[in-house]
């Protein structure tokens, strides 16, 4: 169970970037940087391999799979291994499918902005700036922000976005217990046309169907 959660956390965390602009008025180069990044991410379509690890450095999940993103918060999020699962939003409402459980859980997508990464499934997620304290390091054409989030009861530590030539290829979120995730993004097509069809999902037959 933990294993699916992260799953859907580092989801989450892709779709914050689709859906955050960074208007807020700001001096900060690093926000301006990633404001400007950000704003030219419209679709994503490629592959996914996560990693996590305890405080310890030992390994503690590996997962691999496909993944369909576009503004304003539209996805198609397939995890292949370990455990298959199937993550469809069109932007309103949310269906995640189990297939091992048989299951379908439904839900409409919240209109609540926070700066926890749970909550950032709307489309309307609170400008960056606002929540987190953020910085780069650059070294030739890798780019990589860490966001701190200025409140204190935010679900992790540091979240890292890693660009290469101002395209996003992997994020890394590390929580208050040390344990850090890592998902690198093999990205296939960038800023191309995906048919709206894929972010609508028909419910498999003789499945279980959980309306929240």
């Amino acid at each position: 169970m933990f294993k699916k959660i992260s799953q859907r956390l580092f989801l989450i965390l892709l779709l914050m970037l689709l859906n955050s602009s960074l208007y807020a008025a700001t001096a900060d180069n690093a926000a301006k940087k990633l404001q400007g990044y950000l704003q030219k991410m419209q679709t994503l379509e490629g592959s996914f391999q996560q990693l996590t690890l305890d405080a310890r450095g030992q390994r503690v999940q590996e997962a691999q799979g496909s993944m369909l993103l576009a503004k304003p918060g539209r996805f198609h999020w397939r995890t292949e291994q370990p455990y298959p699962q199937v993550l469809v939003s069109n932007g309103t409402r949310l269906w995640v499918y189990d297939p091992d459980l048989e299951q379908v859980t439904i839900r409409n997508l919240d209109a609540r902005v926070t700066q926890s990464p749970a909550l950032i499934l709307s489309g309307e997620a609170a400008d960056l700036s606002e929540n987190f304290k953020i910085s780069q390091v650059t070294q030739g054409e890798r780019v990589v922000f860490d966001l701190v989030p200025i409140k204190e009861d935010s679900l992790f530590e540091v979240l890292s976005l890693h660009f290469i030539a101002g395209r996003i290829n992997a994020l890394q979120l590390e929580d208050s217990l040390g344990q850090k995730t890592r998902v690198d993004l093999s990205i296939s097509k960038f800023n191309q046309p995906l048919d709206n069809q894929v972010f609508e999902f028909e419910v498999p037959a003789n499945v279980d169907v959980i309306q929240e």
